[in-house]
Formats: structure tokens, C-alpha cells, sequence
């Protein structure tokens, strides 16, 4: 098996020269410091690799590092007023964990503090967080998962493994509004129907989405990247096999039941705004520092689930594949 080997590129020799060696951190650490964490769920199953760098670098949670976590639990709205709660507790640096929202919650609500994000569900020069790329300029940089081209990478796996397949359902929210507009256009270049389903409101009704899907005729289905998503996980794999339908979805959904999981190395971008974050708080200026871009994507096949479906995974997926769930 030959495992799909990128890196994450943008500007790392920048931030090599930003962010001072470990045992140097350690050593000049001395006063305490505050970091917000804002995102859509209370403590991200991914963010604890950034904190494991942080440690690295001589910021240790419990020690001389303070970690506020605020969560939206789902609802949109709660953003801005958590985001001036954080900025509130005067933290030193605020992550903005996920989709657009919390980084525009933190963008409207102050130019002072320190903003490293964490990109998953939004283009950040597109919708106006960052200037651009290389000097993102003002009080926020961090790292961009560029979920659009991987949502449509997605459905492309999907249909390579039931190639007979012609109408797929895509389960949406407001937390992955972002790349299907990728998937219509993917859908397009592979003559495939889709048949969308964006919910709103929490508790999302996965059995009557799976319904109006199974009228419509689907045949498979794909699910974009959404905390809620993650957290429904059984359920929409429940429904999925109830239906003998093929599924993809993000990589630690895989390990849920689904048939393929395809995303970017998330676990290595937090590591790298885990650096982006210690830059910072030794006195780079984020509108300095380049927001660097994932390009590391993981690969998870699911034979047991394939097994279960009847399905044969073609060769050309499996040898292409990081991870085999057996």
C-alpha cells in the first residue's frame, strides 16, 4: 500500500524563524498566560494537538498556560457575545476554531487581540478575514484546510467505488455551507444528480432527510464536514446501512461506520497553529505571519462496512489509501 504522502506548505521557514526552539521557551517563559478558544463545540476532538504543541514550546495548560474554551453549541447566534466574553478576560491570543463564524465574531468585535484561526469551512481572504495569504495584515493568521476541493475529492472516491451510482443525497448545515458549491460543480463534471438537504435547526431530523432522499432515488450519500455532523455520526451511519447506501464523509467519520473518510491531516494543522500561536505570544505580530494552507490529505477505507453492503472497493482506491478499517 502506498500511502498518500503531502505536506503542509506555506510559509514554514518563516515560522521556523518566528518561533524560538523549545528549551529556549522554557527557559524565558515566566509570566502566565491566557488563550480563548471559540469554535462550535466545547473542547475539539482536534484541538488538544495544538495544545500538545504549545506544550512543546513551553506553554503547558495547568502550569503557566490558562485555556478559556466557548462553545456555541451549534446555534450561530451565540458567536459574537462569547467571542466579547473571551476579549473580556483579556486572554493574550484567541483561537477561532472551525467555521467563518467565530473568526468574523472575533474580526468584528475587536483589532487588539491576537487571532489564530483555524480554517475548515471557509476560504479566509474570500470571505474577508485576511487580506491575503502571504501578509494577512491586521491582528489574525493561523492555518486554511481547504475543505471545498476536498468535499468534491469526496464524492469523486465515492463514485470511483460505485461507479453505477448516478444520484447521491449531501447532507449540508451552517456550519458546511461552504464547499458545496465544489460539490454542485463536481457533480456537474461527473454527470451525477444530487439531491441536497441543509438543515437549521437542532435536533437535525436525519431519519426524514434519509426519507425525502430515499423518494428522490439516491443511491449514496455524502456528508460534508460539520461538528454537528460529527456528533450525529451514528445516526446518519444508522440510516446509511438501514438503506444499504454508500457513504463518504470526513476522515474520523470512518471510524463511525462510514464507507470512505477523506480530509486534510487535521491533527497536523492544529499542531502548525499550535506554532503560528507561540510566534505570537513571544512577540510576532500576526498580520506578519503568512496563513498557511493544508495540503496533507488522509485517505480512510472502511472494509467492514464495505463488506456489510456488499461491495468490492476497487485496487485503485485501496492502494491509494492511508488508513484500512478492518
Amino acid at each position: 500500500m502506498n500511502p498518500i504522502r503531502r505536506r503542509l506548505v506555506g510559509s514554514t521557514l518563516a515560522l521556523l524563524t518566528l518561533a524560538p526552539s523549545a528549551p529556549r521557551i522554557a527557559s524565558a517563559q515566566a509570566r502566565q498566560v491566557r488563550i480563548g478558544v471559540l469554535g462550535p463545540r466545547q473542547r475539539s476532538v482536534l484541538f488538544p494537538a495544538a495544545l500538545k504543541r504549545l506544550g512543546e514550546l513551553g506553554y503547558v495548560e495547568g502550569t503557566n498556560l490558562i485555556v478559556e474554551y466557548r462553545s456555541a453549541d451549534g446555534v450561530v447566534e451565540r458567536f459574537p457575545s462569547l467571542a466579547r466574553e473571551l476579549i473580556g478576560l483579556k486572554c493574550d491570543l484567541v483561537f477561532a476554531v472551525g467555521a467563518e463564524h467565530p473568526a468574523r465574531a472575533f474580526l468584528d468585535a475587536t483589532a487588539a487581540v491576537p487571532v489564530v484561526i483555524l480554517a475548515n469551512d471557509y476560504e479566509p481572504v474570500a470571505a474577508g478575514i485576511v487580506a491575503n495569504f502571504r501578509r494577512p495584515g491586521g491582528n489574525i493568521t493561523g492555518v486554511y484546510v481547504p475543505e471545498p476541493a476536498i468535499a468534491a475529492k469526496r464524492l469523486e472516491l465515492l463514485r470511483d467505488i460505485v461507479p453505477k451510482a448516478k444520484r447521491f443525497l449531501v447532507l449540508t448545515d451552517r456550519f458546511s455551507e461552504f464547499p458545496l458549491e465544489s460539490v454542485r460543480k463536481a457533480a456537474d463534471q461527473m454527470r451525477l444528480e444530487i439531491v441536497v438537504e441543509t438543515f437549521a435547526t437542532v435536533p437535525y431530523d436525519f431519519r426524514s432527510a434519509f426519507a425525502r432522499g430515499r423518494a428522490a432515488g439516491i443511491e449514496a450519500v455524502t456528508v460534508l464536514q460539520s461538528p454537528v455532523f460529527f456528533d450525529d455520526r451514528k445516526k446518519i451511519v444508522e440510516l446509511a446501512m438501514e438503506q444499504r447506501l454508500a457513504s463518504s464523509s470526513f476522515g474520523q467519520m470512518a471510524d463511525a461506520g462510514f464507507l470512505l473518510g477523506y480530509s486534510a491531516n487535521t491533527e497536523k494543522a492544529f499542531a502548525r497553529a499550535g506554532d503560528i500561536a507561540a510566534s505570537i505570544l513571544k512577540g510576532a505580530k500576526p498580520g506578519d505571519i503568512p496563513v498557511e494552507q493544508s495540503t496533507e490529505f488522509v485517505l480512510t477505507v472502511n472494509l467492514k462496512t464495505a463488506k456489510a453492503l456488499g461491495i468490492s472497493v476497487p485496487g485503485s482506491i485501496m492502494l491509494r489509501a492511508d488508513r484500512v478499517i478492518e
